[in-house]
């Protein structure tokens, strides 16, 4: 078969939408559509295809409209009532309405699903679910563009905010000074109020200073941090722990939230994207530690996105993972890797690479070359083999690896008593059992706030805070699985309820170079054995490593 267009067209002829698959002029489309309504009144028949001397029109009524594909005379029409049908169940999944303005707002969806049904006029292989699947895909520049939009709102609200307290001090500094109040809004607005750190639009770093000591330390913001020694908020620093606190690793480069240059940032994220279409490597940071291969390394890559409430409940949560293969040794590169999958996986999220063996793959788990006169290369180079995807459910805890539950009070003078318990689930560590090394670091908690006042209780060495311009950050060096659980509390003054705490906005990542064989993924992959790729199947010595990265990971 070969279809020449695909159209929607009013009872009339006139076409609303079109897409050509073969070097066909608009206007030739237009005369075709515009003598399609009459052959279909002189049509006798009762089959949902009409004739012309040149081509075949095979149609649906589609409420007020027909849906038409135009093919040539000699295409196969079972095949193409069977398109056409396809063709009919895309476009109501795209429509919430049947009429002509909600086709002209959903017109490049419908175009983009009509380019996935055909090719070059000819009908590719998929059903409904895969062109859905294909429709939802992710898209590197789209989400670096949502995040330019978000650093532009956060720009926009901060420095509205700023103005409107600005604006307040003022007036409060006049309502106590009515004589010479100008001068007091226009130099260091009254006495009795302490400055905030104010949003600069124009990128320069924000210092803030220290008040709790005597002499007046300053600070750079959380991501451009001095290189010498300096004082952390909230926390008496010794001269070993500054000395630490200057070679600390900034943020993990992949979440948004908590940079303070947001020029900086969309360059930084930008570059990111770029080097993780050729890499596939998770963070920058992680690529730069080239991990010693001892011939076979195999490396288990996760990145999870969470969407939690307050209580600790699950509203979204869904894992993206691969596999990376890296051999150094040309007698190991024979090989084969033997899987475990988890049933609770959607078998069609998992995406091998194309040189594997797919039939061996989707039937018995194993990752081997598609070509039996070919090997695994050898360079000692990453190479991404495996893919997938995972999506929980609501309540669903098996994809999260840890849960953040907020208890807050607020007394008479609108000081906010907050208690944030953090707690490894145990889903994590049952699919962990025997990981001692298994540690979730650099835990980093944002919220929202800036204010001078937060008091951090003392009963917690292992929690400090930090203040930059999106918030306040409180940071964990790390969480075992030995000790599961904690908490830590502060008091923090706001200014109406307790929803100007949230969202919170979680950064953590576990890497660990150590694990043991079976140990199942949090997407439910797991490694059962390396072989040699032949019939006698010995098992080769081969060393895992698993890295999990959070992404975007919320606490309304």
């Amino acid at each position: 078969m070969v279809v020449l267009a695909a159209s929607i067209c009013t009872r009339g002829g006139k076409p609303l939408l079109s897409r050509q698959f073969r070097d066909i002029s608009r206007d030739r489309i237009t005369a075709l559509l515009a003598n399609f309504p009459s052959l279909i009144s002189n049509s006798s028949n009762q089959h949902t295809s009409v004739e012309d001397e040149n081509v075949r029109y095979v149609y649906q009524p589609f409420e007020e409209f027909y849906i038409v594909l135009i093919t040539n005379k000699t295409s196969n029409i079972l095949q193409d009532i069977d398109t056409l049908h396809l063709f009919a169940s895309t476009i109501t999944n795209l429509l919430r309405n049947i009429d002509e303005k909600e086709i002209f707002d959903n017109s490049f969806d419908i175009i983009d699903a009509f380019d996935e049904i055909i090719n070059m006029g000819y009908k590719e292989n998929l059903t409904l679910s895969q062109v859905q699947t294909f429709l939802e895909m992710d898209s590197h520049e789209e989400k670096i563009q949502e995040i330019i939009e978000r650093n532009k709102e956060l720009e926009a609200t901060e420095e509205r905010k700023r103005r409107a307290k600005e604006i307040q001090r003022r007036e409060m500094a006049n309502k106590q000074n009515p004589i010479g109040g100008g001068n007091l809004s226009g130099g260091g607005l009254g006495g009795g109020f302490k400055q905030q750190p104010t949003f600069q639009p124009s990128y320069q770093p924000t210092t803030i200073v220290e008040t709790n000591n005597t002499q007046n330390e300053t600070k750079s913001p959380f991501s451009n941090r001095p290189r010498g020694g300096g004082l952390q908020l909230g926390k008496k620093q010794t001269k070993s722990s500054a000395a630490a606190s200057s070679v600390t690793e900034p943020l993990l480069s992949n979440q948004p939230v908590f940079n303070s240059q947001p020029q900086s940032y969309q360059q930084q994220q930008i570059q990111q994207q770029q080097s993780i279409s050729k890499s596939a490597s998770p963070a920058p940071s992680l690529q730069q530690q080239k991990i010693p291969n001892n011939g076979i390394l195999i490396t288990i890559n996760e990145t999870i996105n969470a969407r939690l409430t307050r209580d600790g409940s699950v509203i979204s949560s869904d894992i993206k993972g691969n596999l990376q293969l890296r051999i150094n040794d040309q007698k190991l590169s024979n090989s084969k890797i033997l899987l475990k999958i988890n049933e609770k996986i959607d078998k069609k999220n998992l995406k091998p690479h194309p040189n594997v063996n797919r039939s061996i793959f989707t039937k018995d788990h194993i990752l081997t070359v598609k070509d039996k006169s070919k090997t695994f290369p050898f360079n000692d180079q990453g190479l991404n083999i495996l893919m997938w995807k995972s999506t929980g459910k609501n309540e669903d805890l098996s994809l999260l690896p840890i849960t953040i539950t907020a208890w807050v009070n607020i007394d008479e003078n609108l000081i906010a008593q907050v208690n944030l318990e953090y707690e490894i689930t145990s889903d994590f560590i049952d699919s962990h059992p025997n990981q001692e090394d298994f540690k979730i670091e650099n835990l980093k908690i944002l919220i929202p706030i800036i204010n001078e006042d937060l008091i951090l209780q003392d009963n917690n060495d292992a929690v400090s805070y930090e203040i930059i311009e999106q918030g306040t950050v409180f940071n964990i060096e790390s969480i075992s699985l030995e000790e599961p659980q904690g908490n830590f509390e502060f008091s923090i003054p706001i200014e109406e309820n307790e929803d100007e705490l949230f969202p919170l906005e979680i950064q953590f990542n576990i890497n660990n170079q150590n694990v043991l064989e079976n140990d199942v993924s949090l997407g439910g992959i797991s490694i059962i054995d390396v072989v040699t790729n032949d019939d006698d199947e010995k098992s080769l010595p081969f060393n895992l490593h698993s890295n999990i990265i959070s992404e975007t990971y919320i606490v309304e």
